[in-house]
């Protein structure tokens, strides 16, 4: 059995600190964008960071489900867009939030949270052996 490449331990490693960087980059940027909206006519506001934001967090998920064989940098990058998304929805030292108690700011908390279960936990699909 030949001995395990150091160079592609350091890749795997690498590539799951990229999955958790990437979860807190779409955790920060679906917080920031999840309050815009435009009127539609006059008649309605439209949530489009809300449309955005959680379909491109359930791609995430799903892109680093499908190109890895096990969950975890999927996993990973849930953690880091959970953690991000709790981080703001709590107030900072001068009482600010990112995350108002609205309907979009409960849409985008439990959202990315159903998102993120719902990824990780759908079955694989069977891998042909080699």
């Amino acid at each position: 059995m030949p001995a395990a490449d150091p160079g592609s331990r350091l890749t795997v490693v690498v590539g799951y600190v990229v999955a958790l960087l990437l979860g807190v980059l779409f955790g920060v940027l679906g917080t920031v964008v999840h309050q815009s909206s435009f009127s539609v006519f006059g008649l309605f506001d439209l949530p489009i960071g809300l449309v955005v934001a959680l379909p491109a967090l359930a791609v995430l998920l799903t892109g680093l489900r499908l190109i890895h064989p096990t969950r975890l940098p999927a996993f990973l990058a849930a953690v880091g867009a959970i953690g991000m998304v709790t981080v703001f929805a709590l107030p900072s030292p001068g009482g600010s939030v990112l995350i108002p108690a609205g309907v979009p700011g409960m849409v985008w908390l439990v959202g990315s949270s159903l998102v993120a279960v719902v990824v990780i936990a759908w079955p694989g699909s069977p891998r042909p052996k080699p």
